[in-house]
């Protein structure tokens, strides 16, 4: 299994993942495959690099979640219970230091640290992190509801009753969807994994609590062809600079986040590359991207080369090239303005809407999921089969039902 390095030197980690137990020989009568699997001991499994003898230490985790018969209440939590363990591992937590802590005296625990004061110590960790600022006002929308609907107690007085019924009564009378209501489920666990760290709780109230079903917004759809040629027609007339944008996005499938980081020392234009470096790319891997010659064309012609190469691709509306990186809203804003101007804005189209048109006429003009694969940069065929969800919608009905 692959070691995935976290920040804090001499320390590394395996991929932690969930152990299910063996598959049943035999499904007894009245019982099916999952209800026996659900009746193993199931455990989160990694391993994590001991410095100080140089060897991998296992690791499992549990925390009484067997006590749980039911295969997708028990999956729902041992699913939480890994996402917590991923992001405590990338946080920095060193579970063979709280091994040899657990082993010492016992901690005290502040009971005396009030909510709307733990939040803000919260809050504050999270941008001496680096978080993005969007992340972190979402994190306190959701808490500041949690204080509204407690009051100011102290953090070691609040149970998972008291987290249930803020996340119901809110789910009622704010009518949250599956999705808002299990971001604040993850908010409050991740708020309190913190607390548990810093001593301020003994334990996690928030774990292994009920999630909701996510029915997901249907964003980035795919164009019709005519909103295509409406929506590039406008962008000819009134938007030099979005159109290369989304251009850009179409034949390249590079993401927005990281096209906005492009500078023009990524790009070379002598072998048709462009290289995302790792400390941009979602992925954190710096693989090249083919230039199409379609698109050579247009890069030549707003002057690539006639620039200094710390220069960003995107860097100025009104040359598009310039010296600093664009705001994070401004390519977004602007695509926004021509969906509106169109009366376009209720159709959930994105700026990522041109990477799936990209890869479903990719698709539809004979390439393969492989290839498809590539040319975005995923990391699985399961990654790209997310962006041809859509596909049935452009593939008519023509041959007969075969004869029974």
């Amino acid at each position: 299994m692959p070691l995935a390095r976290i920040s804090h030197a001499e320390t590394s980690f395996t991929t932690p993942f969930i152990h299910t137990g063996k598959l049943p020989q035999r499904i007894p009568r009245g019982s099916s495959k999952l209800a026996e699997i659900a009746k193993n001991k199931w455990y989160v499994e990694f391993h994590f690099h001991d410095h100080k003898i140089d060897v991998l230490r296992r690791f499992r985790l549990s925390k009484n979640l067997n006590r749980i018969k039911d295969y997708l209440q028990k999956h729902d939590a041992f699913s939480e219970l890994l996402a917590t363990c991923i992001n405590d591992l990338n946080e920095g937590w060193n579970p063979i230091t709280e091994q040899e802590t657990a082993t010492d005296l016992p901690v005290a625990i502040n009971h005396t640290l009030h909510l709307r004061e733990a939040i803000e110590k919260f809050l504050e960790y999270h941008k001496s992190k680096g978080n993005r600022p969007k992340t972190i006002g979402s994190y306190k929308s959701k808490l500041m509801l949690f204080t509204d609907h407690l009051g100011d107690v102290t953090v070691e007085n609040i149970n998972d009753s008291h987290i249930t019924d803020f996340l119901n009564t809110c789910e009622k009378t704010r009518q949250w969807t599956g999705v808002t209501y299990n971001f604040a489920r993850i908010t409050l666990n991740n708020f309190f994994v913190y607390l548990k760290r810093n001593k301020y709780v003994d334990a996690n109230p928030a774990t292994g609590l009920e999630s909701r079903k996510e029915i997901k917004t249907e964003l980035h759809q795919v164009f019709s062809d005519e909103d295509f040629t409406k929506i590039m027609s406008w962008l000819r007339q009134n938007d030099p600079y979005t159109l290369l944008f989304v251009k850009t996005i179409y034949y390249t499938c590079i993401r927005p986040k990281e096209l906005r980081q492009t500078k023009l020392k990524h790009i070379n234009m002598e072998y048709d590359r462009i290289v995302i470096p790792a400390t941009i790319s979602k992925n954190k891997k710096a693989i090249p991207v083919q230039i199409d010659a379609t698109l050579k064309k247009e890069l030549l012609g707003i002057g690539v080369k006639d620039y200094p190469s710390e220069f960003y691709l995107f860097g100025d509306i009104n040359n598009i090239i310039g010296p600093t990186m664009i705001s994070e809203n401004k390519p977004y804003n602007r695509f926004q303005a021509c969906l509106k101007a169109l009366s376009l804005t209720e159709k959930n189209y994105t700026l990522y809407s041109f990477k799936h048109l990209s890869n479903v006429r990719k698709y539809l003009a004979g390439w393969t999921i492989a290839e498809i694969c590539a040319a975005n940069r995923h990391s699985s065929l399961v990654e790209t089969e997310t962006y041809l969800k859509d596909l049935i919608k452009f593939i008519p009905v023509t041959k007969s039902v075969p004869i029974i």
